[in-house]
């Protein structure tokens, strides 16, 4: 088909991007120079050039040209063309040519191609389940690696399709919350060997920010190829090594922020496979939260247009956002974010006022203040109080002991060292402060001993977190012992070392029915999700506060600097409910005393839960009444849970009386 041949009619639409309208497609196209810029049309699946259009003369504000032409969208893909540059449209709603996760470019500038959505969708009366944060629990995961793995479940492995699949799996577990790590389009291999200084890919950096391995610092465009600056040695090292790096996790910033990610389809429509995974979690009134990255180049307008274009298109409940700070502030503004979730990881007391629950803070605080108790360090017990009820009431507050960004919680509790050398930056990436203690052996381990320390561990951490106020997020495949060998930043690898282990879900049974049964606990006592943050006051007259705090005396938390062992008392009545519940956190290597403040007449204490037993959980029926205790002893890096209620009356002793 020639030039002439496609219809060039009026068009209003000053936007930039590609949009179908009833009388034809719009383009829009911001130039560099003074010429207007060129589109190129495909052929649907190839790089064969159907057409080059220039843009008409009529230029609008800030650089940006539009023309709307009489076209069958579903038999074209397109480019665009600026001062002899073909580039993909920044803008595009999905993109072509990258359907292969981890495919090295090929350099041909019609590889990556514009595509058209042209499928119509029936959301047959799906709606958002608006979870409050008092209710959710989180689970982050990365898309392609949840069930990439052989033993995931799945036939359409590491796809929109098969995270579909695992839904039965994780509303078991208890989650309804997802938080998926970027499922936008972008490039998945970047040079090792960058030309425009140290980490930097066309002129970006790379995933990490960080210089390759051997760079020196301080580099700039005008010096020579980064590769040069390598020491003889490394740099002949590294150049008999391939010449592209992974970007796995999705984090650079040469992406397509609008479009879903192809390879991340079992589907030639990505954009379907999308929306019918959005409305099967919704389905089962599970919300689905998306990760964006924005680099500080990207403009507020672009930013704004793309989370509104996906919650409008998509039907997303929310977004986990990195951004500028500036960015940040603006996007907690707008009206958006009265009906969709914005977490972010701070935001500016003024912003707060008047926003009700939609905004929440997710950051590293509560992480690294509970593993350095968990792992015994003194000093932290008074942070640790801080944190587990924290619970602003105009800001959502999220908690998690493990992200994708470190440790994987196996790993926390097997390792005092990162073991990063597979990512080809002589272990220099990734975090030194992981606050992280192995247990007594580095590693993998037979002895039975630390196995089993570890065990307790995990379950420590996992009580830590979901008997918390706020949100807890959890990572995927900590529930049963998901490790990457002790490498705690595997963002450039595709592998069984970053794809989550099910084979280990198998063998880890113990601690998934632990979490299973601490999640479902939590639920079941809303005294430990309450709405509002706890004031440690008995700001009700009922005698008791709504929390307090516990050691070797009743009423006297030890916060001293060695203090390791911390009694939480929860007052169920201001949550609705007629129990006590005394949470007994013993993070020393030694066993520990707690006393037991006197309960209302005729209630009693019992344990309910024991985290250095294998079920951990005790039935009702099973569980030991301490009748008229004043103390009990929780076993070294132990964690157990008493509920006061009221005694059973013991008929046989009523008869003989």
């Amino acid at each position: 088909m020639s030039d002439s041949e496609f219809r060039v009619i009026a068009d209003s639409n000053n936007k930039p991007g590609v949009s179908i309208e009833k009388d034809g497609v719009h383009f829009g196209c911001y130039a560099a120079g003074q010429e207007p810029p060129t589109l190129i049309l495909y052929k649907r699946g190839t790089e064969e050039i159907a057409a080059r259009l220039p843009f008409p003369e009529c230029e609008t504000a800030g650089g940006l040209y539009t023309m709307k032409l009489e076209l069958r969208a579903a038999d074209y893909e397109y480019n665009f063309e600026d001062e002899g540059e073909v580039f993909t449209d920044p803008w595009a709603k999905l993109v072509a040519g990258r359907e292969e996760f981890g495919r090295e470019p090929d350099g041909s500038p019609h590889s990556v191609r514009g595509a058209f959505p042209v499928k119509k969708y029936d959301w047959g009366g799906d709606k958002l389940p608006q979870i409050p944060y008092d209710e959710a629990l989180l689970y982050q995961l990365h898309v392609r690696g949840f069930t990439k793995q052989k033993n995931s479940g799945t036939r359409k492995k590491g796809t929109f399709a098969g995270l579909r699949d695992k839904i039965p799996y994780l509303k078991q577990l208890g989650v309804n919350q997802v938080r998926l790590m970027p499922v936008y389009e972008f490039a998945e291999m970047f040079p090792k060997f960058p030309k425009q200084g140290a980490g930097s890919v066309a002129g970006r950096t790379n995933p990490k920010g960080d210089p390759e391995p051997g760079l020196q610092s301080g580099s700039s465009d005008n010096e020579p190829d980064a590769a040069s600056t390598l020491s003889p040695q490394v740099a002949k090292a590294m150049k008999s090594l391939d010449q592209y790096r992974m970007n796995y996790w999705g984090y650079g910033e040469d992406a397509y922020y609008f479009a879903p990610k192809a390879s991340y389809a079992a589907t030639k429509y990505p954009d379907v496979e999308f929306k019918d995974m959005v409305r099967a979690f919704h389905a089962e009134g599970m919300e689905v939260i998306l990760e964006f990255s924005f680099p500080d180049e990207i403009d507020f307008c672009r930013i704004e247009q793309c989370l509104s274009w996906w919650a409008s298109e998509y039907h997303v409940d929310g977004f986990a956002v990195m951004a500028r700070d500036t960015a940040v502030a603006e996007l907690a503004r707008l009206p958006l974010f009265r009906s969709r979730k914005l977490i972010c990881t701070w935001y500016p007391d003024a912003l707060k006022q008047g926003r009700g629950r939609l905004l929440a803070e997710a950051n590293d605080g509560f992480m690294n203040d509970c593993r350095r108790l968990l792992k015994g360090d003194e000093q932290f017990l008074r942070a640790f109080s801080y944190h587990l009820r924290s619970n602003p009431a105009n800001c959502g507050r999220i908690n998690y002991m493990t992200n994708h960004d470190g440790f994987t919680l196996m790993d926390l509790v097997s390792y005092d060292r990162k073991y990063n050398m597979d990512n080809g930056e002589y272990n220099r990436d990734g975090s030194d402060y992981n606050y992280s203690w192995n247990c007594g052996e580095e590693g993998p381990t037979r002895r039975r001993d630390i196995r089993a320390l570890r065990m307790r561990q995990r379950k420590n951490a996992f009580v830590m977190l979901l008997f918390s106020q706020g949100t807890p997020m959890l990572l995927a495949g900590d529930e049963f012992g998901n490790s990457q060998n002790g490498n705690n930043n595997p963002y450039c690898h595709d592998s069984e070392l970053s794809w989550t282990d099910w084979g280990a879900a198998r063998s880890n049974k113990e601690l998934s029915s632990f979490v299973q049964e601490a999640i479902a606990y939590r639920k079941a006592h809303k005294a430990l999700h309450q709405e509002n943050e706890l004031q440690c006051m008995d700001y009700r007259s009922l005698g008791y506060p709504d929390l307090s705090f516990h050691g070797e005396r009743a009423w006297y938390g030890d916060f001293e600097q060695m203090g390791r062992g911390l009694g939480c008392m929860y007052c169920g009545a201001y949550a609705g409910e007629d129990d006590f519940l005394y949470v007994a956190y013993n993070f020393n290597w030694i066993p520990q005393e707690f006393a037991l403040p006197i309960l209302p007449k005729g209630m009693s204490w019992s344990v309910a839960m024991d985290t250095s037993r294998k079920i951990s959980f005790i039935p009702k029926e099973e569980q030991e009444a301490l009748e008229d205790a004043k103390a009990f002893s929780v076993p070294a890096r132990t964690v157990m849970v008493l509920e006061g209620r009221k005694r059973r009356r013991n008929r046989a002793k009523e008869m003989v009386e």
